[in-house]
């Protein structure tokens, strides 16, 4: 869950599956004559599209925060069971398009990789297992693709990284939105091309967002995400919290994309 507090005071309570689909809004234009576009296209979208479909179910019955405030993936305090949803998303995603499931394992443990030595170590081992895994992941799908010539060049390092920094693109430029994060920021490691990594700084208002250098192959387009609204900030029980959440009217924001 994305907890977005609004200029008045409310919550706006967002998905995670919901922000994956905003994801790839930002990746779907991407491509023009001086970044490259995704290669295999489809499989890159499903798994940017669905690379946080782990947590469907947790969604279904959210959790509090200890001091009654609705829980958010940035304060989730359950790692053992966060690992558990990656797993449960690259298995899901898996059974839709192997490749797609890479994409999405790979993008998991990179995220982990970078924070590795702060974790206790009993979800410190766990996690190295978690990254081992999606190696095997690795293995399991050149082995699915050995008679599909044009997979196996998609299943390269090279490929491989370039489509996990796309998603990571659109994770991060959906999430500095709706979080929301600084009006700023330096995008790093986006793909160029297969073999090339560049910086992108993304600047947003409350209507636009600007990329430089732009990356897309449109002039504009548009990207929205759903959320439902509380007025409510603290709530006593879950079961309070659920009913609140079913009765909340639905809110659109959206922005406009523009070359800066």
């Amino acid at each position: 869950m994305i907890v977005h507090n609004m200029p008045n005071g409310q919550l706006l309570c967002i998905h995670q599956t919901t922000h994956a689909l905003m994801a790839a809004q930002f990746c779907r234009h991407w491509g023009n004559r001086d970044f490259a576009a995704p290669l295999p296209y489809l499989a890159t979208m499903l798994a940017i599209t669905q690379h946080d479909n782990g947590w469907y179910e947790w969604e279904l019955h959210p959790r509090l925060r200890s001091d009654g405030y609705p829980m958010d993936f940035l304060h989730d305090d359950d790692p053992l069971g966060k690992l558990r949803l990656w797993r449960r998303g690259v298995d899901r995603v898996y059974e839709q398009h192997p490749y797609a499931a890479l994409l999405v394992g790979r993008h998991a443990s990179l995220l982990y990789t970078a924070g590795l030595d702060e974790l206790p170590p009993t979800v410190r081992q766990h996690t190295e297992e978690f990254i081992a895994d999606q190696q095997i992941l690795v293995d399991i799908a050149q082995l699915a693709y050995a008679k599909d010539s044009r997979y196996q060049e998609f299943l390269n390092a090279t490929y491989l990284d370039a489509n996990t920094r796309l998603l990571q693109f659109g994770d991060s430029a959906s999430l500095q939105v709706t979080v929301p994060w600084a009006n700023e920021r330096v995008i790093r490691h986006c793909p160029l091309n297969p073999q090339e990594r560049v910086e992108i700084t993304m600047r947003y208002s409350d209507q636009t967002i600007t990329f430089d250098p732009w990356p897309f192959g449109a002039d504009g387009f548009t990207v929205e995400v759903h959320g439902k609204l509380l007025s409510q900030r603290i709530f006593t029980t879950e079961e309070e919290y659920h009913a609140a959440l079913a009765a909340a009217p639905l809110v659109r924001l959206a922005w406009q994309v523009e070359r800066p």
